[in-house]
């Protein structure tokens, strides 16, 4: 029994090595793969590789602006305009380089001739027609969108858009210039030489002939409107007149007066700029007309609409300043100071320093002055 078992092992070991033997040997198997980090679970984010947020438009480091003008740069309105611009370009608010261009003497469709070419060069950024221009604006302003236009003073209708209405009144000063005429006065007469009876006209005379019955009930006032903007012996002849009709204190809303004043040894007060350089010896103050918080506003507006993408949205009202923010003010004295009786000087210093302060508050009317 126990030989057979070995015969069958020996049997089963031989048939092994036999079959091994006929076998090819077997190809070696690939290496197990790299092991890599598991992949994120289906309902994880897509890992999104980070990007370079796209560079922000520089802002506009220059600022060009066109306008137009009725009359020569002379005209104290024009002028005072041009000086408020050279103080605002001096402060270059935003940082901006401030050019100014403008033409001259150019009304109706050579205004507006000349507002669109300043727009088709495509270098402007602000066009202004310094006085009644809306008519002029209107035909232009939607084929230029982004520009900002502007228009100034009475004869203008509101356009909304990108187109402002701006205003000047320097009622406030003029008050105080009658504040003067009326302490001063030794006729009780005062008169004013002015251009049309229109309501940045309006305004001041009423205020200087309010300024002037506040401190003397007494005080009558003549007004002369000469029918232009700018015509100086016009406004002498009238200035004659005037003094023939015992005025002895006389406004220059235009140029043109003072002349005659020094020549019939009579007062006067200037407009717009400090006149008494022209006539030392006749022009006690002047109203001084500042475009600076206008310009100020004009920028800014613009200015958001070029960085933020703030459409241009004018109030249909016109905008203006008070003389607390810095519209207008009266002139130095000059040697008025050493001639001039103390207590018109302190009336009228303090009087300038209540509507600064609020306390003093002058109504502002636009109708048609009276001569009395």
């Amino acid at each position: 029994m126990l030989k057979k078992f070995w015969q069958t092992l020996c049997l089963v070991l031989v048939t092994v090595l036999l079959l091994s033997a006929c076998t090819p040997p077997a190809t070696q198997a690939p290496p197990p793969p790299a092991v890599t980090q598991a992949p994120a679970a289906a309902t994880e984010a897509p890992v999104t590789p980070p990007t370079t947020a796209p560079a922000q438009a520089a802002a506009p480091t220059e600022l060009r602006i066109g306008a137009v003008f009725g009359s020569t740069v002379d005209e104290a309105w024009y002028k005072a305009l041009i000086q408020s611009m050279e103080r605002i370009k001096s402060q270059s608010p935003h940082g901006l380089k401030i050019t100014l261009d403008y033409t001259e003497n150019v009304w109706g469709d050579d205004a507006e001739r000349a507002l669109r070419e300043y727009a088709e060069t495509g270098k402007y950024q602000i066009l202004w027609g310094a006085s009644s221009y809306s008519d002029q604006v209107k035909n232009l302003k939607d084929k230029y969108p982004d520009i900002l236009w502007a228009f100034t003073g009475s004869g203008n209708s509101a356009l909304g858009g990108n187109a402002y209405w701006v205003y000047n009144h320097v009622h406030e000063p003029a008050y105080l210039l009658g504040v003067i005429a009326g302490m001063n006065t030794k006729s009780n007469v005062i008169g004013a030489v002015a251009g049309f009876p229109y309501d940045d006209v309006n305004d001041v005379l009423n205020a200087y002939i309010d300024g002037a019955k506040a401190v003397n009930p007494n005080v009558k006032a003549k007004i002369t409107f000469i029918e232009s903007w700018y015509d100086p012996p016009k406004a002498k002849e009238a200035t004659y007149a005037l003094i023939a009709a015992g005025a002895d204190h006389i406004y220059a809303e235009r140029q043109g007066p003072f002349e005659a004043a020094a020549e019939k040894k009579v007062f006067a007060f200037g407009q717009y700029e400090d006149q008494n350089p022209l006539s030392p010896d006749v022009v006690i103050n002047s109203t001084i007309l500042k475009w600076d918080p206008l310009i100020l506003y004009l920028i800014d507006e613009w200015w958001k609409h070029a960085t933020e993408g703030k459409p241009y949205n004018a109030p249909m009202d016109p905008i203006w300043f008070p003389m607390s923010k810095g519209s207008g003010d009266i002139a130095p004295w000059h040697n008025f100071e050493k001639t001039l009786p103390p207590e018109l000087l302190q009336t009228v210093n303090q009087m300038r320093q209540d509507i600064l302060d609020g306390k003093l508050k002058v109504e502002l009317k636009l109708g048609p002055p009276k001569s009395d």
